[in-house]
């Protein structure tokens, strides 16, 4: 997502960086994720692997409501919510070889060290453990479980998007780039802005595919096949987080670089693969969180 403000009156994905341009005095930010078809992609992929039982409970929580009808409600969130925007990324420096929760996860604002209030802090590796702890609470309140649940869809998918995961000019939002012969993209108004190396990741690489979102389900449907990925091996989010920086320091272009179709062609199963993932992975979060019976 770009930093530029018009794009984010022109859908509310892209709220995210209108927040975080503000906050980018105080810390270098990553800025959104995949546009709204990448992250009703990875919802539709983990609605066709919930166990009954989570299916049952996610219907009780969302009503009429699926999981790719709130794939973006927390970016919508957003606009009245900034502290949220933080939970969204986690700033991996470019060389760092594991996930180090002291470096790259900041605490909340007020929040000592260590203190009562350092239990949770604002980075998508520790909010994905955290919404996913709500989820599972049947103390809760249904509404405050059903918050939990949507920042759950979108925060699984966010991690998953490499460039959330890479301090490194604003996961590529500060790098400009040429998208398949031109410089200029295009918000939704037709309007254009300068391209930039997130934005590719964002919406760029998914578009070239030129799938609608049942056709494109499938075609990742077929990835979970082939792999036979595990539910019980789905791992931790810190690990999802370094997975995702590994494939966003192989994708970095230079300032001015090219993304081209040799780039799109050495790109897109990392792009479709990163969304079957998400969408596995979400999928053993909510069951994890929700496989019992339906009160």
């Amino acid at each position: 997502m770009t930093s530029d403000t018009r794009r984010h009156r022109v859908r509310p994905l892209q709220i995210a960086g209108a927040c975080l341009a503000a906050l980018a005095i105080v810390a270098p930010v990553t800025l959104d994720a995949w546009n709204p078809q990448g992250h009703r992609l990875v919802a539709l992929v983990a609605a066709n692997h919930l166990t009954h039982n989570a299916r049952q409970q996610v219907q009780a929580l969302l009503g009429t409501e699926t999981l790719a009808d709130v794939a973006v409600w927390a970016d919508q969130y957003l606009a009245g919510n900034n502290q949220t925007s933080f939970w969204h990324y986690v700033n991996i420096p470019p060389d760092a070889v594991s996930y180090d929760r002291d470096r790259d996860c900041p605490r909340q604002p007020g929040v000592a060290p260590g203190g009562r209030g350092d239990v949770w802090r604002d980075c998508v590796v520790d909010r994905i453990r955290y919404n996913q702890e709500r989820l599972a609470d049947p103390a809760l309140d249904r509404a405050d479980r059903a918050v939990a649940l949507k920042f759950l869809v979108h925060l699984v998918g966010d991690i998953h998007q490499p460039l959330h995961a890479l301090g490194v000019e604003r996961g590529g939002n500060g790098i400009r780039v040429s998208v398949f012969g031109s410089p200029d993209c295009r918000y939704d108004d037709g309007t254009a802005h300068p391209c930039n190396l997130h934005g590719v990741w964002d919406t760029e690489l998914i578009a070239r595919r030129h799938l609608g979102d049942q056709e494109y389900a499938a075609e990742l449907e077929r990835i979970v096949a082939q792999r036979r990925w595990s539910a019980t091996a789905a791992g931790s989010a810190d690990a999802w987080a370094m997975e995702s920086h590994a494939a966003a320091r192989r994708a970095l272009l230079p300032p001015q670089g090219a993304v081209d179709e040799a780039y799109y062609r050495a790109n897109i199963a990392t792009v479709d693969e990163q969304l079957a993932l998400g969408g596995w992975r979400l999928a053993s979060l909510v069951n994890q969180a929700l496989d019992r019976a339906a009160p």
